[in-house]
């Protein structure tokens, strides 16, 4: 893996041009859109715009073309038209400029042939030149520790989890979806057609990242399939790598191919190649979110054992088929645990078994001496706790900011103190209060480090999966 290290100054431009902005405010994606991005994270270098006749744009001063700029520019993000490219590219081998993103978009993807052949040809111009691509038709990276921003509302806090994606939807969607819940980003890439750097260069280079420890990412075409594959089972061998595939059926490979022009491949041999390999392949963006926090959560399972507590016989029940379904275990409790929680349960209309349903949850008293003699069970390997709001008892009860602070508290306490992970489903709220009231806990939590799912059945799921890459990763280790 000798190419990892060497991509490293794309991640960490000291300045950024940006071609092809918008006079106008709110223009959508396109440069205007980076200009925000890049404003809002806060990046720390300069910000050059090239605009024909604008003066300036968000208080930034413009220049007519790249070469007008009097210093030194090391990445340029494009939003030109495609026949524009090639002057552009010009104009970065005049400035020495290192990295060209290319938002822009019309080219392999459209299926033209004469458009395939101008990005063949500016790929090669770029490479002779000395100068990297990401693209074309991408949303190009976000890297909190230096500042880059795809997309608005992209935190600064850096964090264990790099992403690859060929969408930058996609990517964005990730980002919008796990940053709520707690997880933190090192890097993500949406890289597009891959025209010069692909997948496998991204694999590489995160591989050995040290900022990086969880990998995640959406593909939709196999590009270089021998190089590809190869560079999944070395990096699944060094850190948790998780992939969505793109391209699934017929209607997804079509699209696919228009959108980024890629060629789908077999999901049986995508399959396999991940089994081999040790990587996780998910079917949807939700579930590589789930993984994402589990892996940076949860981390390790000791075994499969699960014990469900909350309020409401009907949700334990249902969950615990939806543990069962993930491959995970429903042990039942010892007698000393369920001595331990007679003590504080009430008698009528609950149960100290597994599932534990019970009201004291809802008691300030009763809810660590609900959830400790689980977690110190020595047949316990994780506890599920259940729970929602805006409506049931919850929703009576007083102080519920002060109720949220003090059960993440405490459930932060016993896990830290047990080492028994301790994962949180939020059920869905069904008013604006419940909502209201789901993002603190959920947000309560996570800062606790607990992971957080928003359903019981997506918490299953991903401790199922997590368990499944223990015992692989096992039998791998045991392979080699």
């Amino acid at each position: 893996m000798a190419e990892g290290p060497s991509l490293d100054f794309i991640f960490h431009p000291k300045s950024i041009a940006i071609a092809g902005v918008s006079a106008k405010e709110g223009a959508g994606f396109g440069g205007g859109g980076f200009v925000a991005s890049l404003q809002e994270t806060g990046f720390r270098g300069p910000i050059y715009l090239i605009h024909p006749t604008a003066p300036a744009i968000r208080g930034l001063k413009c220049y007519r073309s790249l070469r007008d700029i009097p210093d030194d520019v090391d990445y340029v993000i494009s939003s030109v038209p495609a026949r524009h490219v090639p002057e552009l590219l010009e104009d970065c081998i005049a400035k020495n400029v290192r990295v060209l993103h290319l938002f822009t978009a019309g080219f392999t993807e459209t299926g033209d042939v004469e458009r395939a052949k101008m990005e063949q040809a500016i790929v090669a111009r770029a490479r002779e030149s000395g100068i990297r691509i990401i693209g074309p038709n991408c949303m190009g990276l976000y890297v909190p520790a230096s500042r880059l921003a795809m997309m608005p509302g992209q935190p600064p806090e850096p964090g264990p989890v790099g992403m690859v994606s060929q969408s930058g939807m996609n990517a964005g969607e990730f980002v919008r979806y796990a940053i709520p819940r707690g997880v933190r980003c090192s890097k993500v890439i949406s890289f597009g057609n891959g025209a010069d750097l692909k997948a496998a260069d991204f694999f590489e280079y995160l591989a050995e990242d040290p900022e990086t420890e969880i990998i995640v990412s959406y593909l939709e075409g196999i590009q270089d399939g021998p190089r590809l594959a190869r560079v999944i089972r070395e990096t699944a061998a060094k850190k948790p790598l998780v992939i969505l595939k793109g391209g699934r059926t017929d209607a997804g490979s079509r699209a696919a191919t228009s959108h980024t022009a890629s060629l789908a491949g077999s999901l049986l041999v995508f399959d396999a190649l991940c089994k081999q390999a040790g990587a996780v392949r998910v079917e949807s963006l939700e579930e590589l979110t789930d993984l994402a926090v589990t892996f940076q959560f949860v981390r390790r399972l000791a075994g499969p054992n699960v014990v469900v507590i909350g309020g409401g016989g009907g949700a334990s029940v249902l969950a615990a088929d939806d543990l069962a379904a993930a491959g995970l275990v429903l042990p039942p409790l010892l007698p000393e645990t369920q001595a331990a929680l007679a003590k504080v349960t009430h008698e009528a209309g609950t149960s100290i078994r597994n599932p534990i349903d019970t009201t004291s949850v809802w008691e300030e008293e009763g809810f660590e001496a609900s959830f400790r003699p689980v977690a110190e069970a020595p047949n316990v390997h994780a506890i599920l706790y259940h729970t929602s709001f805006g409506a049931g008892p919850m929703a009576r009860l007083g102080d519920p900011r002060g109720r949220m602070a003090k059960q993440a508290e405490t459930l932060g306490r016993i896990q830290q103190a047990t080492g028994k992970p301790i994962v949180v489903a939020i059920r869905p709220a069904t008013n604006v209060e419940g909502f209201a009231q789901s993002l603190d806990f959920q947000e309560l939590c996570w800062r606790a480090g607990l992971a957080t799912y928003p359903s019981v059945a997506r918490a299953g799921l991903a401790l199922g999966h997590l368990l499944r890459w223990q015992r692989q990763r096992g039998a791998l280790s045991v392979g080699h």
